[in-house]
């Protein structure tokens, strides 16, 4: 069989597209020279080489409409020049938003997004200036597009030699095939996406590796975000916060302690308060307590920036799928990975799944386990390895790492369908809500893991943090309110400290990574949306309800913003779940906290504090 020629002709268009976007990033690369002079010749070599399949992505996501002109067979001289008019010029605007990006990244410290047109007045407004300053970009452009039209005129020429019906769809569907494969990039569970760009774990790298038109695209319908001006000035929010927390330095000693942070899927306090968490129960006398922890979101995919980065989840999307997935982030596993910390995280799910993979190796993980990586056939079949065998799994894992060290583990037997091991089936009790079984056999699985390394070397000298992600399916009336939904365990769990305690104040997801450097003594730049909970401030948390209010919890009352902007109080009970309405409320810190999440964010900057 014949290659049919407009297919060799895409082919060979698409190769030297190729080659071009490889020249646009050495010039990217050359123009931001300053930025990577400190990286080695490997880590450019291989940001070059992981790059090369965001190119692909980017060509064969642009040139779509090509792609489907060219697989039918055209003959009419109209239809061949004006798909060589589209093809030029689709490539040409994705030549020029590149160039233009070379400068723009200096201002929004990212690759270019829709957002930048929507939301950012102060770019908006120097766009004139910039023209005219940087001129030669735009004319660089227009050369590159008239060249680009000569060799498309001489090089990629048609004859319309006769191909059979057969031939033309057999290769058709081939090729549709590999542009499919290209665009998700490649054959892996999930398709590729911005987060993916920054598994190097620095995020200029990331940004190396990525292209202009690729993270356009991929970030073109994400939810944009206007700035907010409750406050005339970003630093009246910010003092209005800085008032209420303490920044007194503590000159604590540093302590290289090992950190091992646990999610449990889905354990709301509900369970934990009915006795479905047995082992957990027992271990909460020997840890420190917090029963006003909340969860900053309501899925799995949103507990990660909370309990790593400090930030909880006010978008109406996932920070790591919305238009803010490459900004540049301060998270605890980098600032542990600068103090000597090896960082690995564990989940027994499929590679890709949720983005934990991307988002865990862009902020300062050196390595994620996956179902893909388990030596076993323990499937659950639907998610992953269940969790008895993947925490002795990991156990072994985390026996090997250089000390000291974070791992992070996350569960995921007692998510929906709530399998558990026929072995273990009767073994736990049933409850009222089909949860309930699962919850039980996750508990006894993080028993056995912790018997398994209470004897290794390196247990005393380890903290243990074990909170969930988020809720699920609740059935008491204390739980099912707008606050209840969001409670879950926090145990702090120190081998060297076995006197337990409880903490009567309220503490959020998004205070787990300023708690630990607390603890380890360390210092490191954090958002202000992350507290430590022991120092001596009132505790507070932040979350996003019903997809429309945000709202912020105290220990006997909480500030409900509407949509209109107006703040109201409410008392609230935590042992009734009854929230009574007290009227307006005066208090700026939630419309605070707010502008300072949402500005920070458009700005990729967020002023934090040591």
């Amino acid at each position: 069989m014949s290659l049919p020629e407009q297919i060799l002709r895409l082919i060979k268009r698409f190769l030297f597209l190729l080659l071009s976007y490889t020249v646009l990033r050495i010039g990217y690369y050359f123009y931001h020279f300053s930025v990577y002079k400190s990286f080695s010749s490997l880590d450019i070599a291989e940001s070059f080489i992981l790059g090369s399949r965001f190119d692909l992505a980017a060509i064969f996501f642009l040139n779509v409409p090509l792609i489907l002109v060219n697989l039918l067979p055209l003959k009419r001289k109209f239809l061949i020049d004006f798909e060589r008019v589209c093809f030029v010029s689709l490539n040409t605007l994705g030549f020029l938003v590149s160039v233009v990006d070379y400068e723009l990244f200096q201002f929004m410290g990212k690759r270019m997004s829709l957002e930048l047109f929507l939301i950012s007045d102060d770019i908006k407004d120097q766009l004139p200036q910039l023209a005219i300053y940087y001129w030669y970009f735009p004319l660089l452009t227009i050369l590159f597009g008239y060249l680009f039209y000569l060799f498309d005129l001489k090089l990629f020429k048609l004859s319309f030699k006769k191909v059979s019906f057969r031939n033309q769809f057999i290769f058709s569907i081939l090729f549709l095939g590999l542009s499919f494969i290209a665009i998700r990039g490649g054959l892996q569970h999930k398709s590729i996406n911005v987060q993916s760009a920054f598994s190097q774990g620095q995020n200029e790298l990331g940004h190396l590796v990525l292209n202009t038109p690729y993270h356009f695209l991929r970030t073109y319908k994400s939810q944009s975000y206007k700035k907010l001006t409750y406050f005339k000035n970003d630093s009246d929010a910010l003092e209005v916060i800085l008032k209420t927390q303490v920044q007194l330095k503590d000159n604590k000693l540093v302590q290289k302690k090992n950190i091992v942070l646990i999610i449990l899927e889905s354990f709301s306090l509900e369970y934990f308060e009915q006795g479905y968490m047995p082992f957990l129960e027992n271990l909460k006398k020997r840890s420190m307590f917090f029963p006003y922890h909340l969860a900053n979101g309501r899925r799995s995919i949103e507990v990660l920036p909370s309990l790593l980065c400090g930030l909880p989840s006010l978008l109406k999307e996932p920070i790591s799928k919305s238009i803010y997935q490459s900004n540049k982030l301060s998270c605890l596993p980098n600032i542990l990975k600068a103090n000597g910390y090896t960082n690995y995280f564990f989940h027994g799910g499929a590679k890709g799944t949720m983005g934990f993979e991307s988002f865990t190796l862009a902020n300062g993980f050196d390595r994620y386990f996956s179902k893909e990586d388990y030596p076993g056939d323990d499937y659950d079949g639907t998610w992953g390895v269940f969790d008895g065998p993947f925490f002795n799994f990991s156990a072994q894992e985390i026996d090997k790492m250089k000390r000291p060290f974070m791992a992070g583990f996350f569960t995921l037997s007692s998510h929906q369908p709530y399998a558990v091991p026929q072995s273990f089936a009767g073994k736990f009790p049933k409850g009222t809500l089909e949860i309930h079984e699962s919850i039980g056999y996750t508990d006894f699985s993080l028993r056995e893991f912790f018997r398994s390394i209470e004897a290794k070397p390196w247990f005393k000298n380890t903290i243990f943090i074990i909170t969930a992600d988020h809720t699920s399916k609740l059935e008491t009336k204390k739980f099912q309110n707008m606050i209840g939904q969001y409670r879950v365990p926090l145990l702090i769990f120190n081998p060297m400290n076995t006197t337990g305690s409880v903490f009567e104040k309220v503490s959020q997801h998004s205070d787990i990574p300023k708690t630990i450097l607390g603890l380890l003594g360390l210092e490191g730049d954090l958002p202000l949306t992350s507290k430590d909970v022991f120092k001596n401030e009132a505790g507070n948390a932040l979350n996003f309800v019903n997809g429309t209010d945000f709202i912020l919890v105290n220990k006997d009352d909480f500030l409900l913003q509407k949509n209109d902007q107006q703040t109201l109080r409410y008392s609230y009970d935590w042992n009734t779940g009854e929230a009574l309405l007290m009227g307006e409320s005066k208090d700026q810190l939630l419309k605070a906290y707010v502008q300072y999440f949402f500005n920070s964010l458009i700005n990729n900057k967020f002023p934090t504090y040591r």
